[in-house]
C-alpha cells in the first residue's frame, strides 16, 4: 500500500508540472508575437516618417526658389554690368554651349538661353530646359551636371547637389554665373520664370547652331516616346502630380 501511494504522489507531481509548463507556454509565445508586432510597427513608422520628412524638404526647396524668383529685386540689385557685345559673343558663351549641346543630347524641348547679366548681379546667363517625363528630366539633370563637370571642373550649388528634383517638375542646377532650370511643361508655364527675366530685359541667346536638327525618324521616335508617356501618366490625378501632363 505505501508503494502504490507513492506512486501515485509521484503521478500527480509529474502532472502538476506539464500543467505548470503548459502555462508558461503560451505565455512565451504571446511575448515574442508582441515584441515582433511592435518591432513592425516601429519599422513603419521610420519609412513612414522618413518619407514625410523628404516631402517636406522637396517642398521647402520649390517654396525657397519661388520666394527668390517672387521677390522684388532692389535698385542694387538691378544694376547689372555694362556689355557691349552681343549674348553669342559673351565670355560666358562657351558655357552656355556646353550646357545646351547636353541637354540637347538627352532630347529636351524648348531649350532657351537668356543673358540677364545687363539687369541684374544675381546670375549672367538662364537656361531653360523642358523635359516629357521623370526619368528625360532626371537625364537632363545629370548630362548637364557631368558634362559641365568634365569640361569646367565646376559643380552645382554649393554642395554640388542640384535644387529641386524631377518628381516637383523643377530641378535647379546653381553654377553662379549661370542657372540651369529643368522644368515640365506645366511647371515652365504656371511660373513663368523665363517670362519674368525676359520683362526685366533679358537678352535671348542665338543657340541654334548649338541644337542638332531633329530628322523624321527622330521626330517620330520622339512622338512615340511621348504618346507612351502620357499613357503611363492616366492613372494621376491633377492634384496628385499638377506639373506633370
Amino acid at each position: 500500500m505505501l508503494l502504490i501511494s507513492g506512486l501515485v504522489a509521484i503521478f500527480s507531481h509529474c502532472l502538476s508540472i506539464c500543467d505548470a509548463l503548459s502555462l508558461m507556454i503560451p505565455t512565451t509565445t504571446t511575448s515574442v508575437s508582441i515584441r515582433l508586432s511592435s518591432s513592425t510597427t516601429s519599422l513603419q513608422m521610420s519609412r513612414n516618417n522618413k518619407q514625410r520628412r523628404e516631402n517636406r524638404n522637396r517642398y521647402q526647396q520649390n517654396n525657397r526658389m519661388l520666394d527668390f524668383i517672387d521677390e522684388p529685386m532692389s535698385s542694387k540689385e538691378m544694376v547689372g554690368d555694362v556689355i557691349t557685345v552681343p549674348p553669342e559673343e559673351d565670355d560666358l558663351a562657351d558655357f552656355v554651349e556646353c550646357i545646351v549641346k547636353a541637354a540637347d543630347g538627352r532630347k529636351a524641348d524648348n531649350i532657351v538661353a537668356m543673358r540677364v547679366s545687363k539687369i541684374s548681379t544675381v546670375c549672367s546667363f538662364v537656361v531653360f530646359a523642358t523635359g516629357n517625363s521623370r526619368p528625360q528630366n532626371q537625364a537632363i539633370t545629370a548630362v548637364v551636371k557631368d558634362d559641365v563637370n568634365e569640361e569646367f571642373g565646376l559643380l552645382p550649388g554649393s554642395n554640388g547637389v542640384p535644387e529641386g528634383s524631377a518628381d516637383s517638375g523643377w530641378t535647379v542646377l546653381d553654377y553662379g554665373s549661370i542657372m540651369v532650370h529643368v522644368m515640365t511643361p506645366k511647371s515652365r508655364l504656371f511660373y513663368n520664370v523665363e517670362g519674368k527675366w525676359k520683362d526685366q530685359g533679358g537678352e535671348m541667346m542665338d543657340i541654334t547652331n548649338y541644337l542638332l536638327p531633329n530628322t523624321p525618324i527622330d521626330e517620330q521616335k520622339q512622338q512615340t516616346e511621348l504618346d507612351e508617356k502620357e499613357n503611363t501618366m492616366l492613372g494621376l490625378s491633377e492634384e496628385e502630380d499638377p506639373f506633370w501632363s
